[in-house]
């Protein structure tokens, strides 16, 4: 098997070279083609200066494809196998959590994520939540958590002043780094740490990694067909850069070398995105920075095109700012491939100017009559389309099908009116002092802002007349010239209208109520009552009862209808009289005391579960912790479709019967592994619950109001 699979990936790395070669011969050519054979001399200066602004895009385009080619040249034989670590060898880490204005919720699933991390010993692992905002109620999370609380007076370069001012009060050897929302698998630390046992590890980035769909995956109703936009970049052109030691530092979802930043002076000050720069200065200390494909963390995209755009212009303008601050091109440090891996790194964020030539060079002609390219129709099909075909097949090859030539274009088009203005910004060194925070928050405003589509459909106006004009003349004169304009025109038109489409989004309501999708059902207390019970709800469930000395557990079998055959199955602890009539003492009881009771749950044994399906009755066996007799706290959901088990939390909601209770998921006893999964669910569910239930959170409300009703009646 070693030696089929060894033979199979040399053949891999073969044919990778042949396609690189090939790539290169057909660019070379084409290159040869446009200079000596393509310039509009008859046509006066002004073509011919366009001619040039046109070339000289084409040629920084096809730099930054030489270079990514050359990286991906050995991919295959890339070995990304950490060092083996003892257990007792492993370091003491500090674990960095950067805040300003994030949702305490959203805080809360990231802490306790990082809180479940494995480490061989716990105590080395010390978690920093470092709040610029001052807010009273992120300490207080912190405290309830037991995770140390850093704060400042003076807020000074935004993240990098917050990392550098936590820096000074912790001293781990190494440092992982989280946004707020990213949330670390359980063996982030035992995959990461071990790199840092080759010597000179500046720092381990990792994937960033989402639960859920992106905005062009969204919008364009492609999750099931598209890979995550992000994708690419970590988990193919990051890992090439392996080979060439120019590794991005992304910020997030990465570990890094005290030393190493206590050498370069910490996180650098004075740009909007530390991270990149910051990685420059390690890497030119002679430190190694490391990319593994493996996703060991997820967190949330932008919610809205407003913030994907916001979130863009911060990187545009961040990676620009680097480069003038770290002098990278003029550093001895630095090796030539270095060099040229971070400058088309920043000349990337230059693409909304290219993207602009492309566009206007067609339209030029549509309307002006001015001839940019001297050609015919077929010197377009020997020179262009053979370059254009064989680097869509490396660009295949090389991302496992993440990315094609096509969706880069689409993506590169979608952003390029926004981050056109902040890049010449930029570029003449125009700068602002209010540092953004991506808005990640599912309650967000509607994403399909009409003045968001405008650039887009000005496009699409242009290319359907310029589309006009051309067909209309093309029967007199300069028919092939015409033909080709005529490709162009077309291919712009189509990279329009997908933008159009991600940039108007899908409408996202928020004002569904339980009632807008249940419906009458029928809830039977057998055990008990031998009476029906009718509640709005699509669910119908069994209730039994199983006595424990004095204490008693219902068990639901839950269907709905509405979401799938067999959706949930719910235990949830029964009520005793005694504990009814002391509703109002338990709801002033201290967070302590619900602790005591928490703790009392005896040991987790398993239960055989029968639920019914199609007139038969099946057995499940699910593990779960037994309640104990006097604990009202607990209650799980267990979803058959994916075999998770959720647990639950009660609360108590005052009420004239003092009969009513709410259930949610307790999110502080489930692992991220399995909050993941929890959500790719959720999405996955689209044939059958409303899209924007699933994209605003309100799903697990539904769920947990519903079954509360049920327990309630």
């Amino acid at each position: 098997m070693e030696k089929k699979q060894g033979g199979t990936k040399k053949n891999n790395t073969g044919w990778n070279k042949f396609f690189i070669i090939l790539t290169m011969i057909f660019t070379l050519d084409y290159l040869i083609w446009r200079i000596f054979f393509t310039i509009p001399q008859e046509e006066g200066i002004v073509s011919i200066v366009f001619w040039a602004i046109l070339l000289l895009a084409e040629c920084v385009g096809l730099l930054e494809m030489a270079v990514h080619f050359y990286n991906m040249y050995d991919y295959d034989r890339i070995k990304l196998h950490p060092p083996y670590m003892k257990k007792e060898d492993f370091p003491e880490v500090d674990i960095f959590i950067p805040t300003i204005n994030e949702e305490v919720p959203l805080l809360e699933k990231t802490l306790i994520a990082c809180k479940q991390m494995e480490y061989p010993d716990p105590n080395k692992v010390h978690i920093y939540l470092c709040d610029d905002g001052n807010r009273q109620e992120v300490k207080e999370l912190a405290e309830r958590l037991y995770i140390n609380y850093i704060t400042r007076e003076e807020h000074k370069d935004a993240k990098a002043g917050n990392l550098n001012h936590a820096l000074q009060l912790s001293q781990s050897p190494y440092i992982a780094v989280f946004d707020a929302d990213m949330m670390p698998k359980k063996k982030f630390l035992m995959k990461t740490i071990p790199w840092f046992g080759k010597e000179r590890t500046g720092f381990v980035q990792t994937p960033q990694n989402f639960c859920y769909p992106d905005l062009f995956q969204y919008n364009l109703y492609a999750a099931d067909h598209i890979p995550n936009e992000q994708d690419y970049f970590y988990k193919v052109v990051q890992v090439a850069k392996n080979k060439s030691n120019s590794v991005i530092f992304g910020g997030s979802n990465a570990v890094l070398s005290r030393k190493a930043l206590e050498e370069t002076g910490g996180f650098v000050t004075g740009v909007v995105t530390e991270d990149f720069a910051t990685g420059i200065e390690i890497e030119k200390k002679g430190y190694k920075g490391i990319a593994i494909p493996e996703v060991l963390a997820s967190g949330m995209p932008p919610m809205t095109f407003k913030e994907l755009v916001g979130q863009r212009r911060r990187w545009a303008k961040g990676c620009i700012q680097s480069g003038k601050k770290t002098h990278f091109l003029f550093s001895k440090k630095l090796t030539f491939l270095q060099k040229l891996n971070y400058l088309t790194a920043i000349s990337y964020w230059y693409t909304p100017v290219k993207r602009l030539i492309y566009f206007m060079a067609p339209l030029l002609f549509a309307f002006f009559g001015i001839m940019i390219v001297k050609c015919r129709l077929y010197q377009v099909f020997l020179f262009w389309l053979p370059m254009y075909v064989s680097g869509n097949i490396c660009m295949r090859r090389f991302s496992r099908n993440i990315r094609t030539t096509k969706w880069t274009d689409i993506y590169e088009t979608t952003l390029a009116p926004w981050l056109l203005p902040t890049v010449l910004a930029a570029g003449i060194g125009k700068t602002e002092s209010l540092f953004r925070v991506t808005d990640k928050s599912t309650e967000t405003e509607n994403n399909s802002a009409f003045r968001y589509t405008i650039p887009y459909l000005c496009g699409i106006t242009l290319s359907i007349i310029g589309i006009v004009r051309l067909v209309g003349l093309s029967g007199r004169e300069q028919t092939f010239t015409y033909c080709v304009i005529l490709f162009w025109l077309f291919l712009n038109l189509y990279f329009m209208v997908m933008a159009l489409y991600i940039a108007a989004g899908r409408k996202i309501k928020t004002d569904y109520q339980i009632q807008n999708i249940s419906a009458g059902a029928i809830f039977t207390l057998e055990a008990e009552m031998q009476t029906e019970i009718k509640a709005e709800a699509k669910l119908k469930a069994e209730m039994q009862t199983e006595s424990k000395g004095q204490s008693r557990t219902k068990r639901y079998t839950a269907q709905c209808k509405g979401f799938s055959d067999h959706f949930v199955l719910v235990e949830i602890p029964l009520l005793k009289d005694s504990d009814i009539k002391d509703t109002k003492e338990r709801k002033e009881n201290t967070g302590k005391e619900l602790k005591k009771r928490e703790d009392g749950k005896k040991e987790s044994e398993r239960k055989e579960v029968t639920v019914k399906k199609g007139g038969r009755e099946e057995s499940k066996g699910i593990n779960r912790g037994e309640i104990a007799e006097n604990s009202l706290l607990k209650g799980i959901i267990f979803l058959k479709e994916t075999e998770i088990t959720l647990c639950l939390k009660r609360g108590l909601l005052q009420n004239s019967d003092n009969r009513q209770y709410l259930f949610e998921i307790d999110w502080t006893n489930i692992d991220t592994d399995t909050r993941c999964c929890y959500m790719n669910f959720l999405y996955n569910r689209a044939p059958v619950l409303p899209q924007e239930l699933k994209r605003n959170g309100i799903f697990d409300e539904c769920i947990t109001a519903l079954i509360s009703r049920l327990t309630n009646e």
